[in-house]
C-alpha cells in the first residue's frame, strides 16, 4: 500500500480511537450522575467506535491485500489484541435479531433490559434474560450471559491512540 493510503488509514485509526476514548469519558460521567440514558448511548458509542477500529485493523473483506496487516504492523497492534472481536458490537447492531433470538429461546420470559448494577443483582433470572446490563463493579457490559470487560479494551485504544497519532502525523512521502 502507498505512503499516502496507508496515513488516511491511520488517521481514520486515530479518529475512531477518539470517538470511543471520548464515549468512555461520557460513560465515565454519565455514571456518575446515574444518567440511565446517557451510560447506554455511551456505551453503544464506545461500541461502535471500537467496532469500527475492528473493522479497520481486521476487515471482513478487504480489496487490498494485505492493507490490514501492514495497518496493525505500523501501528504496532499485537495479533492478540483484545479489539479485534466485534461480538459486542454485532449484540448492539443486531439487537433486533437478539430480541428474537431471545424470544424464541428464553424459558421463562423474563426479560431485564439497560439494567445498570452488578451483574446478579436481580435473583432467580436465566443469564440468558437478562440481555443489555452494565456491570458497575467490574466495567463490563453483559448480553445474554456474554461479558465484555471495557477496561481492557479502553486501554488497548488509548495506546493505540497514542501511536496512530503519531504515525498519522508523519510525512506522506516518508
Amino acid at each position: 500500500m502507498d505512503k499516502m493510503t496507508l496515513r488516511i488509514f491511520q488517521r481514520e485509526v486515530e479518529r475512531q480511537c477518539r470517538f470511543a476514548l471520548i464515549a468512555a469519558e461520557d460513560l465515565r460521567q454519565a455514571l456518575n450522575i446515574h444518567d440511565k440514558d446517557r451510560i447506554w448511548y455511551s456505551v453503544q458509542a464506545f461500541l461502535v467506535a471500537s467496532g469500527n477500529i475492528s473493522k479497520l485493523l481486521w476487515p471482513p473483506s478487504p480489496s487490498i491485500p494485505e492493507r490490514a496487516a501492514e495497518l496493525r504492523t505500523t501501528l504496532a497492534v499485537p495479533s492478540s489484541s483484545p479489539l479485534e472481536p466485534r461480538v459486542f458490537r454485532n449484540h448492539f447492531e443486531h439487537f433486533d435479531e437478539r430480541l428474537e433470538s431471545w424470544a424464541i429461546s428464553s424459558q421463562r420470559h423474563n426479560f431485564v433490559d439497560e439494567n445498570v448494577g452488578p451483574t446478579g443483582m436481580i435473583v432467580g433470572l436465566d443469564p440468558g434474560d437478562y440481555l443489555r446490563n452494565f456491570d458497575t463493579t467490574h466495567c463490563a457490559v453483559t448480553f445474554r450471559g456474554d461479558i465484555y470487560n471495557l477496561q481492557p479494551i479502553i486501554d488497548a485504544i488509548l495506546n493505540l491512540y497514542k501511536t496512530a497519532a503519531t504515525e498519522a502525523n508523519k510525512p506522506h512521502w516518508m
